[in-house]
């Protein structure tokens, strides 16, 4: 068995019918969980909504390292 803290863990799959605020939901904790396991500093991780930004679709902001990513979710079916 790998050491991946995240794919060592809930061997849950994603339901066929999340919705993007699910998956949002999915990502946050996953990222949480990834950082606690590694050891990993995260310094901010937010939504697109919480972090004001005017965008039609969700999804997430992650600071970490003094680099800053955006994690855009799209359904595309």
């Amino acid at each position: 068995m790998s050491d991946h803290p995240i794919l060592d863990g809930d061997s849950r799959r994603l339901p066929q019918g999340m919705t993007e605020e699910e998956l949002e939901d999915f990502l946050t904790e996953a990222i949480g969980l990834y950082a606690e396991q590694t050891g990993t500093e995260v310094d901010q991780l937010r939504t697109f909504e919480e972090a004001r930004l005017l965008l039609k679709n969700r999804g997430l902001v992650l600071a970490l390292g003094g680099a800053e990513f955006r994690l855009s979710i799209v359904r595309s079916r």
